[in-house]
């Protein structure tokens, strides 16, 4: 007689057993690693006698961008490095008209940098991360989504997000997933659930000149109150903008008296651009 032994004492094998149940899940770990593992270095822990905050280096020379308010009333504040360095740093420019942006510069060169792209394509429900210092849990990482956009992109913009954040946090970089920033963190809403806002890159560039100088942004001078477009679209009205447009080819044009002034631009090789009346 045949007896069926079919799945008796046939388990797993041992490479069945070893191999990851949730290799999606597995993958996502290791983006989200290595993405802290790239950013943090490049963020500060910031103190003074008014309180302490968080910023991220824009240049190789030493170069802070923060919030306004993580510095108001005072010059000088100390800054902790990644890697334990406790160096002094001097406010050396804010936001224009009151943008909650300032720029700290400390003596250190070779120091890691950020990159600073546009906010304008940023969708409604794309992945967010940021890394500070909120509650005083210094090089803390949190990733949420943004949830909602608020204001004009290029002076007064906003991104809504869903990261938990909390005071101390300020002045952080937020970072889409290939790691570059598109926000800076500011304010949230009292007694809310994770709501909390980010700066827009667009809006810090354009508020903050000495920012637009250090970060990848081309500088466009025209004749006030006439209206610049970027490849067909609105981007804002003299007498200067400050744009972070992509890689490649772009035509920015504009009308005064009249008459359509045109201006084909190869950009990042060139990064200023006349667009007066001639």
């Amino acid at each position: 007689m045949v007896v069926a032994v079919a799945g008796v004492g046939m388990g797993p094998s041992p490479a069945a057993a070893a191999a990851d149940p949730s290799p999606t899940l597995a993958a996502l770990e290791r983006e989200q690693t290595a993405l802290y593992t790239k950013i943090a270095p490049s963020v500060v822990f910031i103190s003074s006698a008014a309180g302490f905050g968080s910023g991220f280096f824009v240049s190789e020379r030493g170069h802070i961008l923060t919030n306004r308010h993580v510095v108001e009333g005072i010059d000088t504040v100390r800054v902790v490095t990644h890697d334990g360095r406790k160096i002094d740093g001097k406010v050396v420019a804010r936001g224009d008209d009151g943008l909650d942006v300032a720029l700290i510069k400390i003596d250190a060169t070779e120091t890691p940098r950020l990159q600073i792209i546009s906010s304008n394509d940023v969708p409604i429900g794309a992945w967010v991360g940021s890394v500070g210092h909120g509650r005083g849990g210094i090089w803390t990482f949190s990733s949420g989504l943004v949830s909602n956009l608020w204001g004009d992109a290029r002076t007064h913009g906003v991104l809504q997000t869903q990261i938990p954040l909390n005071p101390g946090a300020s002045g952080g970089p937020v970072f889409d997933r290939t790691g570059a920033v598109i926000g800076i963190v500011t304010a949230g809403i009292v007694d809310a659930q994770a709501i909390n806002f980010a700066i827009r890159t667009d809006t810090a560039v354009q508020g903050l000149g000495a920012l637009c100088q250090l970060s990848e942004c081309m500088l466009v001078e025209t004749e006030r109150g006439a209206a610049v477009q970027l490849d067909g679209h609105f981007v804002g009205k003299g007498p200067r903008l400050a744009l972070l447009p992509s890689a490649g080819a772009h035509v920015l044009s504009t009308i005064i008296d009249g008459k359509r002034i045109r201006h084909e631009v190869s950009w990042p090789r060139e990064r200023t651009v006349d667009l007066r009346a001639p």
